[in-house]
């Protein structure tokens, strides 16, 4: 698994589709508890692991098949991401915290570091695979907040994540996030996310399928979550 299929990959975290019709009847949420509903997801992410296969698409990387995947959040926020080639070998291993990034790529022997900069989204000079470590990062960084988000109408939110960055987020009506975008203040897209096959009722409930694209690059991944839990606490 080459280096921007991996990092395209997680950008989770978290998910292409347009975000649908509300069905008729049901009432457009009000931006308030869009907030309440997001933030409460965000919180729920402490502890996360997933187990995921993943596929790239429209880059000169791209990905002939699925490669498994594993993404883990402490209960601080820290990232830790492993990719694995489809015989079972580490290529990349990704950490995250404290607004600093490690990256291993073990078979080219290659280590590299660096400051996680909201800028670098909206630097077409920066490369594909450095923004997705940014994107990551943002994607689970705790950005819903009453005094940072404005509503937008259509069950969509805007949240300010940087100095001229912000998120776009549109939720379906049991308030669980369907679309993603980092935009520019001029409205400009950075990144997009897209998330789908949510089972049940459930608000609580994770997506199975994501799709992020980086308009910039053209380089897109599909992601299939094939298991989502929380780290249990060790027994004393």
């Amino acid at each position: 698994m080459r280096r921007v299929a991996a990092l395209c990959a997680v950008i989770v975290l978290a998910a292409g589709c347009v975000a649908p019709r509300r069905p008729h009847g049901v009432a457009t949420p009000t931006p308030g508890a869009i907030v309440a509903a997001l933030a409460a997801r965000e919180r729920a992410t402490r502890g996360l692991r997933l187990s995921m296969t993943v596929r790239v698409t429209g880059a000169a990387d791209a990905s002939a098949l699925p490669s498994p995947a594993y993404l883990a959040i402490d209960d601080t926020g820290a990232i830790r991401l492993q990719v694995l080639s489809p015989f079972g070998m580490t290529v990349l291993d990704l950490a995250i915290a404290d607004g600093r990034y490690t990256l291993n790529l073990p078979l080219r022997r290659q280590t590299s570091a660096g400051s996680v900069d909201p800028a670098t989204l909206a630097d077409p000079a920066v490369a594909a695979s450095d923004r997705m470590i940014v994107a990551l990062a943002l994607l689970f960084q705790p950005k819903a907040r009453a005094d940072a988000c404005t509503g937008r109408g259509d069950a969509t939110v805007e949240c300010r994540v940087g100095a001229a960055l912000r998120a776009r987020v549109t939720v379906d009506d049991r308030l669980r996030p369907i679309r993603e975008e980092y935009v520019r203040d001029g409205g400009a897209a950075l990144l997009v996310a897209t998330y789908d096959g949510y089972t049940g009722e459930d608000p609580a409930a994770a997506p199975r399928d994501l799709r992020i694209v980086d308009p910039s690059s053209g380089a897109a991944m599909a992601i299939r979550v094939q298991r989502a839990r929380l780290a249990t606490a060790p027994r004393t």
